[in-house]
């Protein structure tokens, strides 16, 4: 050691050049930190909550789900002043980067349908595609949200006093701060004097959450102004208060240039981390700095040394004696922060490797950079030396506790302990275990009471899941299942917290009523799964494809029943699983599968998993602590003496949360830990001291009243500079985890420190160890992710004529191409595989027919179900009509009956595919303006790439398109591909036809005979391919009728 040493002091002007070099280029990778919240680096991934979560996310979407609230200062929402407002955002949210828009949901969503009985059948058509303008418009309004309770407590309140837009965003660059920002831009044009706007869930508060972290960057300079009061108490000198902190700097800067480096960003566990280093740091310093200073004044009074000779000896001598003691000490806090990595919790593995690098810079720096600066420096000089040596407050304190522990009073020292253990005993049984978001800032914060308005007036802005997986596709349409899916959400919607609960039960109930003249006593799942599917099919010849894929995956094998819930206390939920546990193992039969997940028992699984990792981690670093103490003493009762100290803080910081309720949570699971690897240093330093200072031949109770005096201030000051440094997050209002944090981080500093200062020393003189007494040198070890879908698509292939002028006439070519698939008549086999965006699969295999009607443009379609088995003999007839409304009836096999479905807006999705009704039938080309953009190859045919724009509003709104741009073959017209452009200007859909055949020579007719539609806003894509495709076949006009349709 004693070589190393004077290698430093040789070589100093090396080392400092080194040390500058380093901190520059970690100062360069600094600057790449930013704080942003990640939930997955958070959570245990391998917990079945969370695993069921990841699984629900991926398969029916809702993870970051934003609620935006609109309650009317005056009357209730049903009037053009809050409607327009929701139409105006939820139009807004739609075009705003990183929403999925297939999820939004408000009264004025696709998604949102209202789901009517008619006199001849199902009507499903949007909530409210445009605001209602007169009072009979409001009360139709009304009835629909009130005839289909899946809108009920979800985006409309009970009493009809608020509206909400369910908005759900997609992971993005900028974390939750930029998921607010987006929701603000839209909000924030619509608050005025009359509403009241409340933006909640759990976005919001991840989002406050980085923004409060961020303080960090105030609170900082303030430590170090609190530090620098704290060093000028322990040294009364310039260099005293300056050295530490520039060596805690430099290691701060070591740190987060390591973090920086990493690309890693800050998050709720490691913002703290540079104050942590900070203080630790500085700590350590302080014990160095105490010792040279005693060497020095020590060597300068007894001996003929010259300042600068003392100076350098009093290096040497100070680093050679605390040197080893030190590189133990952070040996043990660095072990302590790296041990951890044994949690299943990627931050928290993070934040105790980041922390660990950050005590190890510390150490390096004060085995280099301290000494190497320290030689350079003035000596002390004697004004500074008897300044140092004044009586103060902290010698009588270190004084009194010398008194106590060397005489008549170490029995009440012992008294005085037990006595302490029994009342944190006790306060531990009163500690709560409840990880709540909400619960990390003030009530009184307006997102706070934003979120809290919402869960009192709506079903709840937490969300937990469950998911029910039947033993093979279609499972999930057997009426028991779904019947007892219905008896969960009531059984749930009865248990307090609970507001609202989802599923696919909701729907069929509905479309059962609505078939049966909305009749209450309907409202039920049917007894046929036929019926069910078959209702399924009827839904989707007016809905949209994605109408449920929140609530059943494509092969019907898992549904999401979603449970609103208007807290997200994890010791509720855990209470709430046991509940349900005990219902589904009564009313689900074996084969189905119960998974549990979402944010709420998200928390849960990471409080779980934190508590255990919290004991788990206690005893792995008392166990570290032991082994390094022991090893470094050669003795296992040295070990034992080190730990009962740190056993006590631990004790206390327990105690303490349970008497000041304090809960025991993802922020406060760490910090008995981090108090058992900061702590250990002061009863390593404390017994190395006392042992040195035996060795020095003084009688015990002398050498325990000299070390209580230097290193025990030394370790008073060390603690007071921990404490210190964390008390400043007590200037971070509003924000409970940095209050917590100060609290328990200073309560276990100041615990550990007194009862290394009172135990170490009485136990020794009470019992004497070997070890101490012995007198042997001491020596350092360095350690070492249904609805059917179906019919035939005629439409989008178009007519050829060859040989095009220079010039082409746009109009002549869009009219050509209208007619150049609408054959006299035709009959084919086809097979319709509709696909999600995670790659699942629904084919249905169909028999079809058509016929023009005798004005040459309308067709009537017939589509006959093959299969599968649930919806085969189903049928489909369209019969369209250029001057009125389509006419569409289906025949339901298993009801035996034909029922007229209403279609009056060609947006609509044709019956669940990718292409819409307008798609199908085609556009009237005087109601677009044309514009030839250019000519290209496609896949090698020559084509017009042409676009088209609606020539009015009423156009747009009517067909769902504000552009469409075709590439037409020149050949024949045909066009192979489309892109649509939603209303909002967005790109919607691409459609390939390919396969394009001839099927009638005489008139010029072609066919597609592969369709696909693939929607890029959803992932969702149809693909139609015909077999069997013959044309003029002498179609007969019964094909067409009402009789036909029910032959079986």
């Amino acid at each position: 050691m004693q070589r190393y040493i004077e290698w430093i002091l040789r070589y100093r002007f090396v080392v400092i050049a080194l040390t500058l070099v380093v901190t520059i280029a970690a100062v360069i990778q600094a600057k790449n930190l930013n704080i942003i919240i990640d939930p997955n680096t958070m959570l245990p991934q391998s917990h079945p909550y969370v695993t069921t979560s990841n699984l629900v996310e991926k398969v029916f979407g809702s993870k970051y789900v934003v609620m935006v609230g609109v309650t009317p200062k005056e009357g209730d929402i049903y009037q053009p002043l809050i409607l327009e407002k929701i139409q105006r955002m939820t139009a807004a949210f739609l075009q705003t980067p990183g929403v999925v828009k297939e999820n939004l949901l408000s009264l004025s969503a696709k998604r949102a349908k209202n789901i009517a009985g008619t006199a001849e059948g199902l009507e499903v058509k949007p909530l409210m595609s445009k605001v209602p303008a007169t009072a009979a418009q409001l009360t139709e309004l009304r009835g629909a949200v009130e005839k289909n309770p899946v809108y009920l407590n979800s985006i409309v309140s009970a009493d009809a006093k608020t509206t909400a837009i369910l908005v759900e965003f997609k992971d993005g660059p900028g974390g939750f701060r930029a998921i607010m920002d987006k929701v603000e831009a839209v909000v924030g044009h619509e608050r005025d004097a009359r509403v009241e706007i409340n933006v909640g869930g759990i976005p919001s508060f991840l989002a406050r959450i980085e923004i409060y972290s961020e303080r960090i960057g105030f609170l900082f300079p303030i430590a170090i102004v609190v530090l620098s009061l704290v060093l000028f108490e322990a040294f009364r000198t310039k260099q005293g208060l300056i050295l530490p902190l520039v060596t805690a700097g430099l290691a701060v800067a070591w740190g987060v240039g390591v973090m920086g480096a990493s690309g890693i960003p800050m998050d709720v566990f490691n913002s703290a981390t540079p104050i942590l280093i900070l203080a630790v740091a500085t700590g350590h310093a302080v014990q160095l700095l105490k010792r040279y200073y005693e060497d020095y004044f020590r060597l300068r009074e007894t001996t003929d040394l010259s300042p600068k000779a003392a100076n350098n000896q009093a290096v040497i001598s100070s680093l050679l004696r605390v040197g080893p003691v030190m590189i133990a000490a952070g040996a043990v806090a660095s072990l302590g922060f790296f041990s951890l990595v044994i949690f299943k919790i990627s931050t928290v593995r993070t934040f105790g490797i980041f922390t660990g690098i950050g005590i190890l810079a510390a150490l390096i720096l004060e085995m280099t950079f301290i000494p190497a600066l320290r030689s350079i420096l003035a000596p002390p000089s004697d004004v500074e030396r008897k300044r140092g040596q004044k009586k103060r407050i902290w010698d009588k304190v270190t004084n009194a506790i010398a008194n106590w522990v060397t005489g008549t009073s170490r029995r009440r020292v012992y008294g005085g302990v037990l006595l302490f253990v029994i009342i944190t005993l006790i306060g531990m049984g009163r500690v709560t275990v409840d990880n709540s978001t909400k619960s990390f800032f003030s009530p009184e914060l307006i997102f706070e009471t934003d979120d809290k308005a919402l869960n009192d007036r709506l079903g709840g802005t937490n969300t937990m899941y469950l998911l029910v997986e039947g033993a093979g596709d279609d499972a999930i349409k057997d009426p028991k299942i779904l019947r007892a899916v219905g008896e969960l959400q009531r059984f749930l919607e009865n248990q307090p917290y609970v507001g609202k609960t989802l599923s696919l039960a909701d729907f069929i109930m509905r479309m059962n009523q609505a078939m049966h003249g909305d009749d209450p006593a309907y409202y039920k799942i049917p007894d046929s799964q036929e019926l069910i599917s078959q209702y399924l099919l009827l839904y989707s010849m007016s809905g949209e494809p994605g109408d449920f894929d929140s609530y059943v995956d494509y092969g019907y094998r898992s549904a999401n029943l979603t449970v609103f819930l208007k807290t997200d206390s994890s010791a509720y939920i855990e209470k709430l699983v046991e509940k349900i546990h005990a219902f589904t193992a009564l009313h689900f039969d074996k084969s189905v599968h119960i998974g549990i997940g979402g944010s709420v028992p998200q928390g849960a699984a990471l409080n779980e998993v934190m508590v255990y990792g919290k004991i788990l981690n206690i005893l792995q670093i008392t166990v570290v602590v032991f082994i390094i103490s022991s090893l470094i003493f050669r003795s296992l009762v040295a070990g034992m003496l080190v730990l009962l100290p740190l056993l006590v803080a631990v004790l206390a910081n327990f105690g303490l949360m349970g008497w000041s309720g304090i809960p025991l949570n993802i922020s406060t699971s760490l910090i008995s830990a981090m108090a058992v690897g900061i702590g250990a240093d002061y009863a390593i330093y404390l017994i190395y001291r006392l042992r040195e200072e035996l060795m020095t031949g003084a009688d015990e109770i002398t050498a325990v009243r000299n070390v209580i005096g230097t290193a025990g201030q030394a370790i008073l000051f060390v603690a007071i500079s921990v404490s210190a440094g964390y008390g400043v997050l007590l200037l971070s209002f509003g924000y409970n985890i940095h209050k917590w944090l100060a609290i328990l981080i200073a309560e276990a500093m100041i615990m550990s420190s007194l009862s290394a200062l009172l135990l170490i020393p009485a136990l020794i003189l009470t019992f004497r160890p070997d070890f101490i007494f012995r007198r042997i040198a001491v020596k350092h070890n360095p350690l070492p992710v249904s609805v059917v879908v179906l019919i035939l698509v005629f439409g989008l292939s178009m007519q050829p004529k060859n040989g095009w002028a220079a010039e082409p006439n746009l109009g002549q070519i869009m009219e050509k191409n209208f007619v150049v698939s609408k054959v006299a008549d035709s009959v084919a086999d086809a097979t319709l595989t509709l696909i999600n965006k995670t790659g699942q699969e629904r084919v249905r295999k169909t028999f079809g027919a058509t016929k023009l009607e005798e004005n040459g443009i309308d067709n009537m379609r017939m589509t006959r179900f093959l299969s599968p088995p649930d919806v085969k003999g189903t049928v489909s007839l369209l019969i369209e009509h250029a001057d009125k409304d389509d006419d569409i009836w289906i025949y339901l096999p298993a009801l035996k009956k034909v029922r007229r479905l209403v279609s009056n807006n060609k947006k609509d999705s044709f019956v669940g595919t990718d292409f819409s009704y307008a798609d199908v039938i085609g556009y009237k080309v005087g109601e677009w303006n044309y514009k030839l953009l250019k000519e290209e190859s496609v896949e090698g045919q020559l084509c017009y790439v042409i676009e088209a724009l609606p020539k009015s509003d009423a156009v747009k709104t009517s067909n769902g398109y504000s552009k469409r741009i075709g590439w037409l073959r020149k050949d024949n017209l045909v066009a192979i591909k489309m892109e649509y452009w939603d209303e909002a200007g967005q790109l919607l859909k691409i459609s390939t036809f390919t396969d394009v055949q001839l099927v009638d020579k005489v008139r010029g007719k072609w066919q597609a005979m592969r369709l696909e539609a693939s929607n890029v806003q959803t992932g969702h894509r149809t693909v139609i391919k015909y077999d069997n495709f013959k044309a003029n076949q002498q179609v007969k006009d019964e094909f067409f009728t009402t009789r036909y349709m029910e032959k079986e």
